[in-house]
């Protein structure tokens, strides 16, 4: 076949799958149209998903919330609802609503008795509440615009504001918009994205651990009026459709509805449901993709943590067990070793960085890798380590590289002693690695498996490390302590310590009073 005839071939087949791959990613499920469920409101609003897949809406010149149940049923939740706007549920199951007329933030439980959060700043009442979004935290984002009457406002102006998780402190996070209105975080509560209605504009902040925004980006050139986000990440807008943008501020479909529609969000059993509210009705479309689903927070799922500073911010540590650790810093979730023996991983934050020490299973989990990568993960793991799982980044004993912003040194882990029968080391040298990272000023050894090595006691400026301390496979509490006296890390945590008692170490390092043994459940 003529070569110029065979690549023009290639060309169309190419063209041809991108075209199929474009087509077959729509946010839509095959064939699913937008359905009207129920009719003859005035105006909804803020539907809302409780833990059943029910979903909650306001009416709100009828001064109504709503229910539409899983069954089809639609009934009446609460009467003389304030002027109920944008609905959000907490992980209690309370019913959280921004009362445009009533002006307040309320919580409604179970039973129905309100709680008012929030109906002032600086002693001023608000404007007219519109929207909210609870972060992973437990904080409340919400906004204040006015529509309508002007002559009543005491705010200076139409803000965003943000509610602390223990309900004490009130900020105002974005003084900057000319009529902020819908709002939605993402699921690990890094990024916020707000429609500035009045502005036409969307934009998206980076979440402070305060709870502040930072990194002001404009996302979408058009406003909204409420929003939602789904498990890819994209976010849907409503205008006069429901346009959906990708994560890169890229609009990649529109979604037309026989109303205008005011508000979006997931629900249903299996959360494909795109529930709509419009004008006078309520829609609903079944989609491919599903709701974006917050994880439990670290302090929630029970692990010790703690809170190391640095130069460049606040170091987090989560014990997870064994060999397995997370770590937090400026915005980046570090996994040290996951393995789902130690941890639920499909409830735990997903991963910036995985780093693997070596391949035995109490280290190595690709099932757990899987579950924790994600667009721009990188994973950093030995040679032994890569046969098993594809697309990492292999550092050999000795290699220093930057990952993620973060500088890696990787360090042999090995035994000197323990052997298995036959005089074969249980961790052979140059198989397994540990790993120096660096964190703004300060200097983290995690060691892997290994013993007390040259390579480890020739270690410097090492501000905390991670020693394993479990027979036959690791050390002794003497060799963990003579290891320790020799590189002098200012904080030591033994890990890895299976049934060694780690009081044995704290006694054997008592008069070394520079150095500090923190104990954590790290069997």
């Amino acid at each position: 076949m003529n070569r110029k005839w065979y690549f023009l071939i290639v060309l169309i087949f190419v063209v041809a799958a991108t075209s199929y791959s474009v087509e077959a990613a729509s946010v839509v499920a095959p064939g699913a149209k937008v359905e009207k469920l129920a009719g003859g409101f005035r105006f909804t609003e803020g539907p809302a998903a409780d833990a059943k897949g029910n979903i909650f809406f306001s009416d709100i010149p009828n001064n109504r919330i709503h229910k539409w149940s899983l069954d089809g049923t639609l009934s009446t939740f609460r009467e003389n609802s304030g002027g109920s706007n944008g609905l959000y549920f907490d992980k209690s199951g309370n019913l959280l609503a921004c009362e445009g007329g009533g002006r307040r933030l309320v919580s409604i439980d179970l039973q129905g008795n309100i709680t008012v959060l929030a109906d002032r700043y600086q002693n001023k009442r608000f404007n007219s509440l519109n929207d909210l979004w609870i972060d992973p935290k437990g904080g409340i984002y919400f906004t204040d615009p006015s529509y309508g009457r002007r002559d009543n406002l005491e705010q200076d102006g139409e803000h965003v504001y943000y509610l602390s998780p223990d309900r004490k402190k009130l900020i105002r996070v974005i003084d900057d918009m000319v009529r902020p209105n819908g709002v939605i975080g993402t699921p690990d509560g890094k990024l916020l994205y707000v429609a500035d209605h009045g502005g036409n504009k969307t934009f998206v902040y980076k979440i402070n651990n305060d709870g502040t925004l930072s990194n002001k980006k404009l996302f979408a050139p058009e406003g909204s009026d409420g929003m939602t986000i789904d498990n890819e990440g994209n976010i849907y807008l409503t205008t006069r459709v429901v346009a959906v943008y990708n994560k890169n501020g890229e609009k990649i479909e529109t979604i037309e509805v026989p109303e205008g529609p005011a508000n979006v969000t997931f629900a249903g059993q299996d959360k494909r449901t795109l529930f709509i509210t419009a004008r006078t009705s309520l829609y609903s479309v079944r989609m491919r993709v599903k709701a974006a689903e917050q994880k439990q927070t670290v302090s929630e799922l029970g692990f010790e943590q703690d809170i190391i500073q640095t130069s460049a911010g606040a170091l987090e540590i989560t014990f997870i067990g064994h060999g397995t650790l997370m770590f937090a810093f400026d915005g980046k979730t570090i996994h040290v070793d996951p393995v789902s023996r130690e941890a639920d991983y499909a409830r735990m934050p997903r991963a910036d960085l995985i780093l693997i020490t070596h391949e035995h299973g109490d280290h190595l989990d690709p099932k757990v890798i899987k579950i924790l990568r994600k667009e721009g993960t990188q994973l950093v793991l030995t040679e032994a380590c890569a046969s098993r799982v594809s697309g990492g980044l292999v550092m050999k004993n000795g290699d220093v590289r930057t990952v993620q912003g973060l500088r890696i040194e990787a360090v042999p882990a090995y035994n000197i002693v323990h052997m298995r029968s036959g005089r074969t080391p249980y961790h052979p040298k140059g198989q397994g690695n540990g790993y120096v990272l660096t964190f703004g000023n300060k200097r983290v050894y995690v060691a892997g498996d290994t013993e007390n090595t040259p390579e480890m006691k020739r270690l410097k400026n090492i501000d905390i490390a991670f020693l394993p301390m479990n027979l036959p496979y690791t050390m002794t509490p003497e060799m963990v302590a003579d290891a320790t006296k020799a590189f002098k890390p200012k904080i030591l945590y033994p890990y890895h310590y299976g049934q060694t008692d780690p009081q044995m170490l704290v006694d054997l390092l008592k008069d070394s009073e520079d150095i500090e043994v923190r104990v954590r459940k790290m069997r």
